[in-house]
């Protein structure tokens, strides 16, 4: 590839899909260190990117009034004449800002489609070599390829941004007597979220059991969900659950030994801070590529069920009506599981 001096990357959402997206920006600025990278995304999700040092200028697609949001985008990067426009989310937008751009050459993310129909619909592949998400991004730059020393999804957290989290619970997260285990409940679809009563034993566990500390994490669509879970009056847990922006949420994640998560956003958002994970599976699988690969981490799932994967995101109802996705895992293996990597070399929380 010959050099290049302005790249434009676009994926507009959510939150892992843009962490995802972290390894491909490293690429570029190791093969081209003096060029100027750009990138779309949505406003709500912007502050995952903003303090990202390969970033030069962050460009917000806002929700609120999409069409004119997108034509100023349009307007603005057609006078940029970028040499290489980089299509990570591909659809109707995406093609929209590129197309007309003025870009010396636009390439785009294979999103493999008809693959994952078949996998969803059929169950046709579950058996091929899985080919995570990220791996899939940086397939978009081949045959370049990213050193494994400078492989991992990155978050950038401001300094001040930091320390005033730090301060703010300082309370809780210093001198603990035991872990600090944070947990994250939520998940935009229901059938991937884990049930309330196995969220419940678990936390009940290893305050009981291992003088743990807990934070629960998520954003404030969660908050109906793990308002439903019971927690131990006077218990030592911060219910950070819509409390918190993005950047926050990760300023605080740091101070965590160990994440629970299901398949979410903020499994990413834990992968990206190298925390350990327990990740539990409902209705999607590895062969999606989501799993949280650039970390330590454990998948909780019921590998039994024919009827997994039963969508590529996630649904509000199990299409079979039983949930024996999430309902058949107890709480024993999310603690075994748990207690594997807790058991691992430790290393203090925040690196």
């Amino acid at each position: 590839m010959q050099p290049l001096g302005t790249i434009l990357v676009i994926r507009f959402s959510s939150i892992g899909d843009i962490l995802l997206t972290t390894p491909v920006v490293r690429l570029l600025k190791w093969l081209f260190p003096d060029c100027q990278i750009d990138f779309v995304v949505k406003e709500e999700f912007a502050e995952l990117l903003s303090a990202n040092p390969n970033i030069s200028t962050l460009y917000c697609f806002s929700k609120t009034d999409p069409a004119r949001s997108l034509a100023k985008l349009k307007r603005e990067i057609k006078t940029k004449h970028y040499d290489l426009i980089i299509d990570l989310h591909r659809n109707f937008r995406s093609y929209y800002l590129s197309w007309g751009s003025g870009a010396h050459r636009v390439i785009r993310y294979q999103k493999g489609v008809i693959r994952r129909f078949l996998l969803v619909k059929f169950k046709l592949g579950r058996q091929r070599p899985v080919v995570p998400i990220y791996q899939r991004y940086l397939n978009t730059l081949a045959p370049h390829q990213l050193p494994e020393s400078l492989l991992r999804l990155e978050i950038f957290i401001p300094d001040e941004m930091a320390a005033s989290v730090a301060e703010r619970y300082s309370g809780f997260i210093d001198h603990a007597p035991g872990p600090i285990i944070g947990i994250a409940p939520g998940a935009k679809h229901a059938t991937k979220r884990w049930t309330t009563e196995g969220f419940e034993a678990v936390i009940r566990f290893f305050i009981d059991q291992h003088n743990a500390r807990v934070i629960l994490f998520g954003s404030a669509a969660d908050r109906e969900f793990v308002d439903q879970i019971r927690l131990p009056a006077g218990a030592p847990i911060v219910n950070a659950v819509g409390q918190l922006s993005l950047l926050e949420t990760s300023a605080l994640m740091r101070h965590c030994h160990l994440m629970l998560t299901n398949d979410s956003g903020l499994m990413h958002l834990a992968t990206a801070l190298k925390k350990k994970v327990v990740a539990i599976f409902g209705s999607t699988t590895e062969q999606l590529g989501f799993f949280p690969y650039l970390t330590d981490y454990i998948v909780v799932q019921n590998h039994s069920l024919l009827c997994r994967p039963c969508s590529h995101i996630g649904r509000q109802r199990c299409p079979k009506g039983h949930f024996q996705c999430m309902k058949d895992i107890a709480a024993e293996q999310v603690i075994e599981a748990m207690l594997k990597l807790l058991s691992g070399p430790t290393q203090h929380p925040i690196q």
